[in-house]
């Protein structure tokens, strides 16, 4: 039975294989390495199905502003993908996200995929980042933060990978 759950240590090796299999280079599970060793991670979870780790899905701490969560990376294993277990992640992730009173939750991908979910891309907020912004979404969950105009300070494990 497939369940969407917080990631403990246990689980890292699991994760690891995941997400080099899946990104099909290390790049991603270096960046989840570098944000557990930096304490940047503000929410990591694990789509178990019956023992096997099937889905991950990371969020980390901006730098600034205070408040802003960053949601990556995430994954499916391949023979599992298009099953709504990545959307249950995300959903999941922003529940938690909401629950810890996170200001806004910014994604770095496809914006077909992410507006399902309520991210906004090219919205009324200007957001700051040296990564393209069209592929850049923005889920407010102050109100504040629907139309902020801020510059984008991921933690310092986005630029070692």
């Amino acid at each position: 039975m497939l369940e969407i759950r917080l990631a403990t240590p246990d689980d890292h090796t699991a994760i690891s294989v995941l997400v080099v299999h899946t990104f099909g280079q290390p790049n991603e599970h270096k960046l989840v390495q570098a944000l557990r060793t930096a304490g940047d991670v503000a929410l990591e979870m694990v789509a178990d199905d019956d023992g096997r780790i099937v889905g991950h899905i990371c969020f980390s701490r901006f730098v600034t502003p205070e408040g802003w969560w960053a949601l990556a990376p995430m994954c499916v294993v391949h023979d599992r993908q298009g099953q709504g277990i990545g959307s249950e992640m995300v959903r999941y992730g922003l529940d938690h996200a909401r629950q810890a009173k996170a200001k806004a939750v910014v994604v770095l991908g496809d914006p077909i995929y992410y507006k399902r979910f309520g991210f906004v891309f090219d919205g009324p907020a200007t957001l700051e980042t040296h990564y393209p912004k069209q592929y850049t979404g923005l889920f407010p969950l102050d109100p504040g933060t629907a139309a902020a105009e801020v510059a984008l300070r991921y933690p310092p494990s986005f630029e070692q990978v």
